[in-house]
């Protein structure tokens, strides 16, 4: 993997922290992480500086409780509290639930509420929060185009003092150029595809998932580095850019 220093050169650098939210069999060292409960473990904690414990909407198994009590147990800095993907009053309902139960938990860590269209009105049905994180969720398949909309929107409500997360957003090239562009638009994002877009040209035999979490760590270095002030627009890609974002808005 790449030496430290030069790692760190990227991390300090980059506008949003990009969280790696697959397994990798702890192979790989990364600054940031996001586990489900069910496959959150002190070897993957140990793997990273800052753990968020999500909720996994897709499982309604998992509760509030489950989130909570796996962020105390591995000391995570983040538990995502539940959200019901795609249906805002579900959501509010939940997270309304979580945050009581929060309340009286021995977990101390900050909590991300994951809000789900209308963003705006859902985070004002929660009491409109200050302290904590917010997540944008149900875009996970989404478009660059609809992301953008949705985080310029709520951006533009809570301020530049609130977190926003995007939950399961990569970095395509289009939203790395908007997020260079405004380093304030968007504070981190999750992505499981550095794991799951690897080729399968490595041989047969023992160990073939260090390779594939090296092949991970260089898309993620990669990735990081587009988050950055490293890499330098032309102004006519900027515009193109910029262009294409206000078409999302039309």
């Amino acid at each position: 993997m790449l030496r430290d220093e030069y790692l760190r050169r990227l991390v300090d650098e980059s506008h949003i922290e990009l969280y790696l939210s697959a397994n990798d069999g702890k192979r790989i060292y990364w600054p940031w992480r996001m586990q489900p409960p069910k496959e959150a473990t002190q070897g993957y904690r140990n793997a990273c500086e800052k753990y968020i414990i999500d909720s996994d909407p897709l499982d309604d198994t998992v509760t509030a409780t489950d989130v909570l009590d796996t962020a105390h147990k591995l000391n995570a800095e983040v538990a995502s509290l539940q959200d019901v993907y795609q249906d805002k009053d579900a959501t509010v309902d939940s997270l309304l639930k979580g945050l009581e139960i929060a309340d009286s938990h021995a977990f101390d860590g900050e909590l991300l509420l994951p809000l789900q269209d209308p963003y705006v009105e859902c985070y004002k049905e929660l009491g409109e929060p200050r302290d904590g994180l917010i997540g944008i969720g149900g875009l996970k398949d989404g478009t660059t185009h609809e992301r953008l909309a949705a985080v310029e929107e709520l951006r533009s409500y809570v301020g530049n003092d609130v977190w926003i997360h995007g939950f399961g957003w990569g970095p395509t090239d289009h939203l790395s150029r908007e997020i260079r562009r405004k380093p304030n638009l968007l504070d981190s994002v999750d992505y499981s595809s550095p794991m799951q877009n690897l080729s399968t040209d490595t041989l047969p035999g023992e160990e073939r998932m260090s390779i594939a979490a090296m092949r991970a760590g260089l898309q993620l270095v990669k990735d990081l580095r587009k988050c950055s002030p490293y890499i330098k627009d032309s102004p006519k890609d900027l515009r193109a850019d910029c262009d294409t974002s206000l078409g999302a808005f039309q």
